[in-house]
């Protein structure tokens, strides 16, 4: 869990929010406390989706879904509102990490321990297509692990086995490397796609890997329906048939939850339902208690008072930190998937997947004061001096006009097709020609030397081309882009002919936190995501970039390109490489 974004709300009806559990396709999601005092999560749809006519329908069945669905192994729903100007769902809280979050901290599971798995999530499908529902995405984000057996959640794209529109050819419903064949075709899909998915996220339980590999969504679609799943490193013979049989491309071959509950009764007797057996359930991967760490973020008020049902308080963004705040948390590098964020007032990291946090340990860095100066390296026998501030600080909180205001350096720019949010929603670019330009350089970007530029990012949709958030114009081209590259289809920081790209996989309506720094004397360019380093290249191009410092596009050829579709707010440069500690810094100042 994080604390509360700037424009995240901080009450739903009845519901004071406490901090943030994730972001999904669909909306995020926090964590609540409902009149009573009792822990819940609150589920706030993205109001970009509202745009579309079909949305609150699509809503609607979610809540319907979810209240139909009765059993041990799944969330009640508490409370819901799909007419509420931003619609919202309450179930009730799960005090377990996830099991993407699990596997991520104690590696695979022993295989005791998946049966103990393999048993609750065939009993919460059993559950759910009795409901004559299909979940169609069950993945390990999705599957929370309880004291008392895992839960699975999101209905949000779940369907009715009698819906006329459960099928259409040429459409998916979702998560790459847990899709059924059937799912990936736009074929029928039935009760036995969930089970093919349920094998994925036990081989994933397993060996820590998706049976079908990794790499670009294309080819780990194709190789769900054409390739066999690889599931050579799942020691224990029995459970390995089971995991194959429910991947078995043929719907009608694959057991039904009842006979996979079934089968596990002889291979694990008692203990395939008793979690005290299984080791990956243990204090380490989540809080003792439902309240331990949510109440470190945000306390709750003495009394608090009741609000409209259907109202959303919108957050007021926070007064920005002072530069010469000195972090007291170091960094270093992310691994794999994850994504770090400083935890208010925890002194810990939790890094957001879609849907969960991870616990991360940070040793302590070498460099105290979280920068290192142009030209020369850390040193920590010197004396330590207050963090310098940025040579240029765009807020983007402007209401009106077609001025952004530089608080740092003095580069306003000028802001063109740009149309300002209210409540810290930055400015929001069309992807066409929208941009903010200022009248000259900002950074010094020439062989030699060193600059950090970051920005929060929010893509409304993850686009076909580049999309550049941050760059500054050099003769011919940008001298630097901090980006998506849609040919990795990741994050960047490049440079023309170079490109350090990250391993998050962008996601549309989901603010993220981008840094690109410039080591000029080591001759790096690191891309930093939500303040976990994801990459670094040879800086092998670094021409001078002596035009403009843009915000929402780039130039290649002289002409202007790569046009950002989505919001920016809080762009900042500095005339030097910013180490890890006063990055995380930026992304959750104290």
């Amino acid at each position: 869990m994080s604390a509360l974004e700037p424009d995240d709300p901080r009450s739903v009806g009845e519901y004071r929010l406490l901090g943030r559990l994730g972001v999904g396709g669909m909306g995020r999601v926090f964590l609540g406390r409902s009149p009573g005092g009792r822990l819940v999560a609150v589920k706030v749809v993205h109001a970009e989706l509202l745009r579309r006519p079909e949305f609150r329908d699509r809503f609607r069945r979610e809540v319907r879904a979810a209240r139909a669905v009765s059993g041990a192994f799944t969330a009640p729903v508490v409370d819901a509102d799909p007419d509420a100007p931003l619609p919202w769902l309450v179930t009730s809280y799960i005090a377990g990490p996830s099991l993407e979050q699990a596997v991520a901290e104690r590696g695979p599971f022993e295989p005791q321990a998946v049966l103990t798995l393999a048993a609750g999530l065939a009993e919460a499908l059993v559950s759910i297509h009795a409901a004559h529902l299909v979940h169609r995405d069950l993945k390990p984000s999705n599957v929370l692990l309880a004291e008392d057996g895992p839960r699975v959640i999101d209905f949000g794209i779940v369907r009715s086995v009698d819906a006329d529109s459960l099928t259409g050819t040429g459409h998916m419903a979702g998560s790459p490397g847990f899709m059924s064949p059937e799912q990936v075709n736009g074929d029928e899909v039935t009760w036995a796609s969930d089970v093919f998915c349920l094998g994925t996220v036990l081989a994933f339980a397993a060996t820590g890997a998706n049976p079908f590999g990794a790499g670009p969504t294309p080819a780990l679609l194709y190789r769900v329906v054409h390739n066999a799943p690889d599931v050579a490193a799942v020691a224990d013979p029995a459970l390995r048939s089971l995991i194959a049989d429910c991947l078995a491309k043929d719907p009608a071959r694959r057991p039904s939850p009842r006979e996979i509950l079934a089968r596990i009764g002889p291979l694990g007797g008692e203990s395939a339902t008793a979690l005290p057996h299984a080791p990956q359930w243990t204090p380490a991967v989540r809080p003792t208690r439902a309240d331990a760490v949510p109440t470190q973020v945000v306390p709750p008020p003495a009394a608090p008072a009741a609000t409209p049902r259907t109202r959303v308080e919108p957050a007021r963004p926070p007064a920005p930190a002072p530069p010469e705040v000195r972090p007291t948390t170091a960094g270093t590098d992310g691994r794999r998937g994850r994504r770090a964020f400083l935890l208010s007032g925890a002194g810990a990291l939790a890094a957001l997947g879609v849907g969960t946090g991870f616990w991360l340990n940070r040793p302590a860095g070498p460099d105290p004061t979280g920068d290192s100066a142009p030209g020369s390296s850390p040193s920590p026998s010197s004396a330590t001096p207050l963090p310098p501030g940025p040579v240029g600080l765009w807020h983007l909180d402007e209401a009106s006009g077609r001025i952004a205001r530089d608080a740092a350096g003095g580069h306003d720019g000028t802001a063109t097709g740009v149309a300002w949010q209210d409540a810290g929603g930055g400015a929001l670019f069309d992807g066409t020609g929208s941009q903010i330009v200022t009248d000259g350089p900002v950074l010094r970007t020439g062989a030699g030397r060193s600059f950090t530029v970051t920005a929060w990012v929010r893509l409304s949709l993850v686009p076909d081309l580049f999309a550049t958030a941050v760059s500054q114009d050099s003769a011919d081209a940008s001298g630097f882009y901090l980006q998506y590259s849609s040919e990795d289809h990741g994050w960047a920081f490049a440079r023309p002919g170079v490109r350090a790209v990250g391993r998050t996989a962008p996601a549309a309506h989901v603010w993220t936190h981008l840094t690109g720094v410039c080591d000029g004397p080591a001759r790096e360019l690191r891309l930093y995501v939500d303040g976990v380093r994801e990459a670094v290249v040879e800086d092998t191009a670094p021409a001078p970039a002596t035009g403009a410092f843009i915000i929402g596009r780039a130039s290649f050829a002289g002409e202007p390109r790569d046009f950002f579709p989505g919001a920016i707010r809080d762009v900042r440069a500095f005339d030097r490489a910013l180490a890890p500690e006063r990055i995380a810094k930026l992304v959750r100042p104290d």
